[in-house]
């Protein structure tokens, strides 16, 4: 199953507008560019509060196996074939604002070289705390921990940003550090050369598309009893669930899942042969997109796998911080006897507000 947590607060922050909030802007920025002789360099920061997820946790309602921030890239330019973005966690609490990269009038928030831009509230008050650091002895362009990292290397791909967190929230969690948000960079090495690295602009949370920030929580949900049914033996199938025609926001689903052979045999039997249902391997998967702009909201993967009980396969769904509005397409992927077979029959659904 998955559980999405989405972000409370995000901005840029602009090497040559240091005291420029851009807290309501619809885009983040990372990037390294040069203007004749000028440098710029831009970072983002992200928070997501964690406080439900540690209480779910612990009452063991959600299990956590991958943490995943997901950034959807909205714009690149100029960027090399090959470079690496990396993700820190954030030393030092800062304010999101209410300005925008090219209003020049709102510094309320987070700046390149403050923390909280009308307070002056700079980023590194006094010295920096043992294992942070900044890529500038000031500590102005953010001030972060070194060993809560990780790490995408891209190699002629596109810049959507799907990167492991899961070491960060765990310290979170722990208490072992203030949860004060992510920042999204370059390297401190190529923050500091002579190479333009261009542009990389990802949707913000206050973008008007499903593409927000998000951290995708996942793990194997997975039970099996089949009870006294008949396995589905057979390459021709039928997969299909038993959808609503909504559901609501905040909701957990257990759809059902129809399985049976595509021609079934004849026999000289009471029931109806289509009406029967078999089960699935336990190599079952589902997946789910928007059905709009056909991104994967949900992917096939060890956390969707189908469960089963005696009245056949069905999947659970934690439709918490789901966009509403919008209409989505369920498919299938069935491994059996070797070989891998995919269901894709427009199963869709339409998710509402409560």
């Amino acid at each position: 199953m998955y559980y999405f947590l989405t972000a409370s607060k995000d901005a840029s922050i602009y090497l040559q507008q240091p005291n420029q909030n851009t807290g309501l802007d619809e885009i983040l920025e990372v990037s390294k560019v040069y203007y004749g002789n000028i440098k710029d360099v831009a970072k983002s920061l992200i928070k997501f509060e964690v406080g439900f997820l540690s209480s779910s946790l612990a009452d063991t309602s959600i299990s956590m196996s991958e943490a995943t921030l997901v950034l959807r890239e909205t714009e690149s330019n100029e960027i090399p074939l090959e470079y690496t973005l990396y993700v820190n966690a954030v030393s030092g609490a800062w304010e999101m604002g209410a300005g925008t990269r090219f209003d020049k009038i709102s510094t309320a928030g987070v700046t390149w070289n403050y923390r909280e831009g009308d307070s002056q509230l700079q980023w590194l008050e006094n010295q920096f705390l043992e294992a942070t650091t900044s890529s500038f002895a000031s500590g102005v362009g953010g001030v972060w921990w070194v060993n809560l990292q990780s790490t995408q290397a891209y190699n002629y791909q596109t810049a959507d940003l799907e990167i492991d967190v899961k070491p960060i929230l765990q310290t979170w969690m722990s208490g072992s550090i203030p949860n004060d948000g992510f920042v999204v960079r370059f390297g401190t090495d190529e923050e500091l050369d002579t190479q333009d690295y261009g542009q990389i602009k990802f949707f913000s949370k206050e973008t008007n598309t499903i593409f927000q920030p998000k951290i995708r929580i996942g793990w194997d949900d997975q039970t099996y009893d089949s009870g006294s049914l008949t396995a589905l033996e057979t390459e021709d199938m039928v997969v299909s669930p038993k959808l609503a025609e909504e559901y609501k926001i905040g909701s957990i689903q257990k759809i059902r899942i129809n399985a049976r052979e595509k021609y079934p045999l004849k026999t000289f039997v009471n029931s109806f042969a289509y009406q029967t249902t078999k089960y699935l391997p336990t190599s079952s998967y589902y997946q789910i997109r928007d059905l709009a702009s056909d991104d994967i909201i949900v992917p096939f993967s060890d956390y969707t796998k189908l469960s089963c009980d005696s009245s056949g396969n069905y999947m659970k769904v934690n439709f918490s911080n789901w966009e509403a509005g919008r209409a989505y397409k369920i498919e299938f992927k069935v491994v059996y006897d070797g070989q891998t077979y995919y269901f894709d029959d427009d199963n869709t659904f339409r998710l509402v507000k409560n």
